[in-house]
């Protein structure tokens, strides 16, 4: 369908920013804002969210004019686009908290002119919430009518459901539905289920918008779990030194602590060219750390989730996460850095329940006891995904964003598939029902463990275990399974995470 601003759109595309197609959704996305109406976009990660708002900030002829304001909840993410933009030769400028006095003054200047020459405006929702005079800016924007949109991106913020949840978000929802109602929004993410969705569209108020979602599937990275053994550093060098020789990755690890001394032993035992990226570090430092990846002078970041978003690598060969990652959303959104420029590419997790205990630990120091517990959930929803040996991990991801997935589909790409094992049904009733017996006696004692757990279950002869259950009494003993039966692992793992 042809529209006024058809042509200045084509021409945008291949004039300013150097590109020959469109992607699944770009131009949908792209049509739907400069005719003025809300949209809300779903795109996989590497699949050109940033265009479907950047392009149409810099086309003249839409039904709004002006600003594009952009609302980015990573200042590295926001300093990235903005340093992208200037490259060709886009106004765009930020509004944050860490800028000087003059810095704002420049952009308060340019953005009061009669016809501003900022195509872009970056702000936080810290900024939009709590700054008064970003607030003044905008409101005198809104009275010009000389703001074109408002661009909401990594939008799963916004719920509650989302495995990045940021509270200001939720407030920026309400201010923009009260104060700047008729100005058109447009929310992306890469990594919203239904419930998310729908909870994002809700906080927004723009229930009757475009909507525009395609599927999740990553064909071109393949997927494993292994157990983090004592050998697993071993095995992490050989990753990145064997199986990617020279080739770029990312290792995610849980805490700052974990991310230096991971990086310090790939760099020590591995001779890796690695270095540690978390948030304790200085702007300056995380910034020069960041480009020295990117132009490939390191090989290997060790980092946080703090690293990540909007990060515009095509080809990162893997992605690492040596800890357990907090939700399936974060594991498909970090895993998804991989391979952009459609390249194979390997994303492998080493699981211990020790990570997940971590983060129960971390999550309950939160005030909001509803948080604690969704929080929890999404966690226990990685540990499943990481004891089950059988389902297709393409599949089982996929499923978590209601999609459905034949893992006849997946060719192999992943470690389960790769196996590809038989199922033997087997009644195991009696056992289950022993076992949530013992559990909910031992519960009882705050100093009982995993392992203990699984010895008391066996009827192990370990002292410590008989002094142990005579304090109880007797007990059905199991010797005959192993300790590496899958329903024993699963049904005493959840219970505890509980």
């Amino acid at each position: 369908m042809k529209h006024p601003w058809s042509k200045d759109v084509a021409k945008a595309l291949t004039k300013i920013f150097k590109l020959k197609a469109w992607r699944r959704n770009q131009l949908d996305a792209i049509n739907a804002t400069l005719s003025g109406e809300h949209c809300f976009v779903l795109m996989p990660t590497g699949g050109g969210k940033s265009l479907c708002y950047q392009l149409p900030a810099v086309v003249r002829s839409g039904k709004t004019h002006g600003v594009t304001i952009v609302v980015s909840p990573l200042l590295s993410l926001i300093t990235d686009q903005i340093q992208s933009l200037c490259e060709k030769e886009i106004g765009a400028a930020p509004w944050t908290g860490t800028m000087s006095k003059q810095e704002k003054a420049a952009v308060t200047s340019d953005l009061r002119s009669k016809d501003p020459s900022l195509c872009l405006l970056y702000v936080t929702p810290e900024s939009m919430m709590q700054s008064g005079e970003l607030k003044g800016i905008l409101k005198d924007l809104q009275k010009r009518s000389l703001i074109a949109r408002f661009v909401i991106d990594e939008a799963h913020c916004l719920s509650q459901w989302g495995h990045d949840f940021r509270p200001d978000y939720i407030l920026l929802g309400k201010h923009l539905a009260l104060d700047f109602s008729g100005i058109p929004i447009l929310a992306l993410t890469a990594t919203a289920n239904g419930v998310v969705q729908q909870d994002i569209i809700k906080n927004l108020q723009i229930g009757s918008c475009v909507k525009l979602t395609q599927s999740f599937n990553r064909p071109n990275l393949r997927y494993e779990v292994r157990n983090k053994t004592k050998e697993a550093m071993n095995d992490l060098i050989r990753i990145i030194t064997v199986d990617h020789a020279g080739k770029c990755g990312i290792v995610y690890c849980f805490s700052k602590r974990d991310c230096e001394q991971v990086a310090s032993d790939l760099v020590s035992r591995g001779n890796v060219r690695a270095h540690h990226y978390h948030a304790g570090m200085s702007t300056n430092d995380r910034q020069r750390i960041q480009q020295d990846w990117q132009r490939g002078v390191l090989q290997v970041l060790c980092a946080t989730i703090a690293f990540g978003m909007g990060i515009d690598k095509p080809d990162v060969r893997f992605v690492v996460h040596y800890s357990l990652p907090s939700s399936l959303e974060g594991y498909y959104q970090e895993t998804g850095r991989a391979g952009r420029d459609g390249g194979p590419s390997e994303c492998i997790l080493f699981y211990t329940y020790r990570d997940f205990l971590g983060i129960q630990r971390m999550v309950e120091q939160e005030p909001n006891v509803q948080q604690v517990e969704r929080r929890l959930v999404n966690a226990r929803r990685v540990v499943a995904f990481c004891l089950n040996k059988l389902d297709c991990r393409r599949m089982q991801v996929l499923d978590y964003f209601s999609e459905k997935f034949s893992p006849a589909d997946c060719r192999k790409t992943c470690d389960n598939c790769m196996r590809g094992q038989t199922v033997v049904q087997q009644d195991v009733t009696n056992y289950v029902v022993s076992a949530i017996k013992l559990i909910q006696r031992l519960t009882e004692s705050d100093s009982i463990t995993m392992a203990q757990c699984i010895d008391v279950f066996r009827g192990s002869k370990n002292k410590k275990v008989i002094i142990f259950t005579n304090s109880f009494g007797s007990y059905p003993q199991h010797m005959h399974l192993t300790m590496r039966v899958s329903f024993l692992d699963c049904r005493c793992r959840s219970s505890f995470a509980r």
